[in-house]
C-alpha cells in the first residue's frame, strides 16, 4: 500500500504541472483564435482572456512548485 501512495504521489507531482502547461497551451490557442473574432463574439474573447490568465497563474505556480522543491532536494543532497 505505501509502494502505491508513493507511486501516486510522484504521478501527481509531475502530472498536475504537466497539465497546467497543456491547460496554459490550449488557453492560448483559444485565446489567439477568439482574438482573430472578436468583434464577433466578444463574449467568447473575454472567456478565453480570462481561462489563459487563470492557467497563467496556475502553470506558473505548479512549475515554480516543482522547479523548487527538486533545487531543494538537490541542495539537500550536494551537503549530504
Amino acid at each position: 500500500m505505501e509502494r502505491f501512495v508513493g507511486d501516486l504521489i510522484v504521478f501527481l507531482y509531475f502530472a498536475l504541472p504537466a497539465a497546467a502547461v497543456v491547460w496554459l497551451a490550449v488557453s492560448l490557442v483559444g485565446f489567439f483564435k477568439a482574438r482573430a473574432r472578436r468583434e464577433a463574439e466578444p463574449d467568447r474573447f473575454r472567456a478565453w482572456r480570462r481561462s489563459l490568465v487563470a492557467s497563467a497563474v496556475t502553470a506558473g505556480v505548479l512549475v515554480g512548485l516543482c522547479v523548487g522543491i527538486l533545487l531543494l532536494l538537490m541542495a539537500a543532497v550536494a551537503h549530504m
